[in-house]
Parts: C-alpha cells; structure tokens; sequence
C-alpha cells in the first residue's frame, strides 16, 4: 500500500511540473523546478522573509547583481511592483521564473532554516572616487542638495551619504510633509535643511535603508531600530537607524558614528587648565568613580574617552562597555552593550570586573544596579569612568539616590563630577559674519563648556543628611566651582563662541 501512496504522490508531482511547464510557456516566462534544488543562505537571504511570504516569490540564484527568482504568479501587478521596489533596495536586477505551487513551498521552507542564523551587519560601499566626484562641484548645504536632486533614485542614498559626510553631519533626518520629504542635517548639534526629496525618492532610499539595516520592508505603521555599515574609501561608519510612524509617513534617522575618528585632548574640547587639573588629580588616584553628566548629544563620551587616551598604557588593564562604540582605541577592550541579548550595562559591568581590570568605563548609569555595581567596584579598587543625564554636576549626587542608591556607597567612592554642554565655535573664516564655509550660519565646530566638583568633607556631610540640589550647589560655588554658564562667559571673552550660544544651553 506504501509503494502505491508513493507511485501516486511521484505520478501527481509530475503532473504538476509538466502544467507548470506548459504555463510558464504560454505566459512567456522561463520554467524551473526548485525541488531539491540547491538553495544556498546568501541567495535565500537577497530577498527577506516577509517578502518572499507575502508576494509568494523565491530567490533561487545570483551572480553579478543578476538575481533569478520564481514564483506561481510572475504576471501578478503586486509582485511586479514589489521586485521592483527591490531592485533599488538591493542594487540587483531580477529575472522572473515560473514555478509550481510545489516548488514554491519547497523554496519557502528552505527559509526556515536561515531564520536563525547570525545576521552579519551589512556594509554599504561609497568609493572615495565618487565621493570626490559628487562633491566636487558642491560647496555648502544648498549645493549639495541641488547635486541630490540631480542625481540618478539608484544612487541618491550615496549622494546623501557623501554629502553628510563633507558637511561632518553626525545625523540625518528624512522627515515626510503633505507633498514632499524634508531632508535635513544636524551639523555642531543644529539642523539645517539640505532639500525636499520627492516621495518617490524617498521612498526608494528607505526601503534600501531598510534593507540594509535587516528591517522589515513591509511594516510601515510600527516603530523599527537597525544599524548597518558604510564604507567611503578607506573610512568604515557605522549607521544606526531609527524609524517611527508619522502623519504623512515614515521617519527615518540616521545616526552617523566614525569609530576610526581622532579622538581630540581635552584641551582642545575646551576643557580650562583648573577642570583639566581636577581631571588629572581625580584620575591619578588607583580607585573611584568619575562621573561626566549631561544630556544626550553634550559630548560626554568624548570627554570619557580623551580621559581615558591619558589613562592608556601597556601595564594598564581598560575595559569600556559601550552602546554604541563610539571610536575604537588600540590597547583597550571595547565591548558592545546588546540589551536584546540580556547583555546590559549592569550585567556587563559584572562581566567585565571578573577580567582584572584596572579601569573599567560605563557607557551610562540608567539604573541603581549598575549605579551600585559601578560605586562597589570603586570602593573595592577599580577607577570608574561612566555618564549620568543630569542638568549640573552638584544635582547629580541627588539624582543618583533618587534613583535607589544608597547614601553610605556615595562617601569615599567618587572622585569628581563633570558636567558639561557643547556650543558652536565661531567660524575661523568669518568670524561669525557667516559665510560659505560655515553654511551661512556664522559657526563651525563645537567647544565644550563645563563645571567640575570635587567632594568634599562638606559635601560628604551632605550626601549623609541627603540634601537637596540647592544645598550641593551652595557648597560647590563656596569652595570655588565654576558654573559652567560662567566658564561659557569666559569663552566668549576670548572670542570662541557668542552669548547667544551659551544662554540656549544652559540652565541659569
């Protein structure tokens, strides 16, 4: 009975195939039987799941940007339009085959057992040739968005890309309106309009942002994180990608992160000689906790990580823990912070103390595990470099025992708290006149305005009684802190920046 069950099943399927056969002839497209066919993981992967589920359609082969797929429906207008959508998302052309139903599904099936294998981050290659080329003729923000324009939908994200990179962007917001999409730069923390993309454009470049950073092409009303690499020339960068859901359509940002970037003194960040003194002094003792506070983009892991170029030698042990890795440093071990992998700051940190480290730094305290973590392991020998988001550096002891931390670990465990901001330096070429150079805004580059407080046996009697942020901020200006609105005000003293810039960041 079993040989008759398996004669009819061999006799059906090649029925089916000769139909197939006779199908795909008479709708003019080529015949392929993917039973047992070959699949291998880089091909099956060209197209993502939930498109090759949705449209019904297989990748099969591919060779030199030619990619062969089949489906039971190739004449369908949907996947007619999706493939093309595809082409400009994945740079390849497709060539449509006809299958069986059988064979669909075999193909289909294959895809399960790629579903869990590791995702390498895909790399987006731009030559230094075409960046040269492309931007050659463009100079300042308005030209580049003309050149945009002008360029081929294929190589739009590329001219995008190139563009951020000249103008030392560090973001790049797509942002749909009612008839167009709003292409905008965050150059020295401020954006700046570069063009209006049309929607068909727009549209192109997300779904190969999309492709790129392994997001789903095809779900357009829920919130999607991914990251994915460029290279220009010689230079990798690494993109992370956010997109949410909004009035006229998808928003896309893109954050730029150079990890081969120099990392710049603190000298140059604008640190004056009396907080680079604290520095130094705070960091020549072998344990405690340095925390820098500050809201996102104050360029707080920047200063960390000039710290640590000084703290860098052959007999000393440095672990950062990181979300994302900002710049790499020869001589230290940087470990990416994975919060979908269960590894986060706090168990990161726990991790890495059992490496015999000397010097271990934490991309963020966000909670009282890791805040407590970080001060034990200083009361127990380590050098502790981590951020807080605080808006001063005497409101940041508060803030650490709002959050849980218990009073007794805070005595004896910390060195110095910095707290800083970033504003834009006046353009060396202007002068703040504005002019192209600057993109007419009068500024280029950023400098740093800080505040640094040491404890002292009068704070320590403060963080036992608990006090408030107006008692750490009287203490601290009586023993000679020098808010950083003051040190901003000295900076514009000596020509660096404007009063204009130091009063939109910061808090009098």
């Amino acid at each position: 009975m079993a040989d008759i069950d398996k004669a009819l099943k061999i006799f059906s399927r090649e029925g089916e195939e000769k139909d197939a056969r006779r199908k795909a002839q008479a709708l003019g497209f080529p015949y392929v039987n993917l039973m047992g066919y070959p699949f291998t993981p880089n091909v099956l992967s060209i197209i993502p799941k939930e498109i090759a589920t949705a449209y019904k359609v297989v990748p099969f082969y591919a060779i030199n940007g030619k990619v062969k797929v089949a489906s039971p429906f190739p004449g369908h207008p949907n996947l007619t339009a999706a493939l093309k959508e595809l082409a400009t998302a994945t740079n390849n052309k497709f060539y449509l085959h006809y299958c069986s139903q059988s064979s669909l599904r075999y193909g289909l099936e294959q895809l399960e057992f790629i579903k869990e294998a590791p995702q390498m981050l895909s790399k987006h290659i731009i030559s230094s040739e075409y960046t040269r080329g492309v931007l050659d003729a463009a100079y300042g923000l308005k030209s580049i968005g003309q050149r945009i324009l002008k360029t081929p939908t294929s190589e739009v994200m590329d001219m995008i890309f190139a563009g951020a990179i000249d103008a030392d962007a560090s973001d790049v917001h797509f942002e749909p309106e009612e008839t167009a999409v709003r292409l905008r730069y965050r150059i020295d923390g401020m954006l700046q309009d570069v063009i209006d993309l049309p929607e068909k454009t727009y549209r192109s470049t997300k779904n190969r942002i999309k492709y790129l950073s392994k997001l789903k092409m095809n779900v357009t009303d829920q919130p999607q994180d991914g990251r994915f690499d460029i290279r220009v020339g010689e230079v990798d960068i690494n993109v992370r990608v956010s997109i949410i859901p909004g009035t006229w359509g998808e928003v896309v940002v893109l954050r730029l992160l150079n990890p081969s970037r120099q990392i710049i003194s603190l000298e140059k960040l604008g640190f004056n000689p009396r907080a680079t003194a604290d520095i130094d002094e705070a960091i020549s003792k072998p344990n405690g906790v340095i925390f820098n506070t500050g809201p996102t983009g104050s360029g707080k892991t920047t200063t960390l990580y000039a710290i640590l170029q000084k703290l860098n030698k052959p007999e000393v042990k440095i672990i950062t823990l990181e979300d994302p890795i900002e710049y790499r440093i020869e001589g230290i071990d940087q470990s990416q912070i994975n919060p979908e992998k269960k590894y986060d700051f706090a168990s990161g940190l726990k991790h890495a103390l059992r490496q015999d480290p000397d010097i271990v730094m934490v991309g963020e305290v966000r909670d009282k595990e890791t805040a407590e973590t970080a001060l034990q392991a200083a009361l127990t020998g380590h050098l502790i470099l981590t951020t807080l988001h605080t808006n001063s550096a005497p409101s940041a002891i508060p803030r650490l025992i709002d959050i849980g931390v218990r009073p007794f670990l805070l005595s004896g465990s910390i060195n110095l708290i910095i707290a800083q901001r970033l504003v834009r330096r006046l353009c060396e070429a202007c002068r703040g006149k504005k002019c192209s150079v600057c993109n007419q805004t009068g500024y280029k580059g950023r400098i740093a305005i800080i505040e640094t407080l040491k404890i002292s046996s009068k704070i320590e009697e403060l963080i036992k009684n608990e006090g408030s942020v107006s008692d750490y901020e009287k203490v601290a200006r009586e023993e000679g802190m020098i808010p950083m609105y003051e040190d901003g005000m000295e900076k514009v003293e000596l020509g660096l920046t404007t009063a204009e810039e130091i009063k939109r960041v910061t808090v009098r």
